[in-house]
């Protein structure tokens, strides 16, 4: 799917009371409150939106600007309904949410915890 979406299009698909919340609830979602968008269904539970919608879509090393969503295969084995929403910026690089405490060091999986970085920095930063 090569469809682009703005970001405010999406955050507004999404709705403010999932954008706003502080966690995902352990990963938990009800079903019945997916979404549907262009045929496919779409989580709107997601730490990852819930990071740009809060911290913003610029990566916090180098500066590079969250620009557009794609609608892409999502990582629900099986499902070939579902799909999730990545945010790209415009020279093509994916926008990542980031534990700014690596979960392998005893960071959370909550709001306070997570950084937008583009892809780049992520992988430079590993688990440091």
């Amino acid at each position: 799917m090569d469809k682009k979406y703005s970001i405010e299009e999406v955050f507004e698909m999404i709705g403010k009371d999932h954008l706003m919340r502080t966690n995902e609830i352990g990963r938990k979602y009800d079903k019945d409150k997916d979404i549907i968008i262009d045929g496919y269904k779409v989580r709107k539970n997601s730490l990852r939106y819930m990071t740009f919608y809060q911290k913003g879509t610029t990566c916090v090393c180098c500066g590079r600007k969250g620009s557009y969503f794609k609608l892409e295969k999502g990582d629900a084995a099986g499902d070939v309904n579902r799909r999730h929403f990545n945010l790209y910026s415009d020279d093509g690089v994916l926008m990542t949410k980031d534990h700014i405490i690596p979960k392998s060091k005893g960071g959370k999986n909550n709001i306070d915890n997570m950084q937008t970085m583009c892809v780049i920095c992520n992988e430079k930063k590993a688990d440091n």
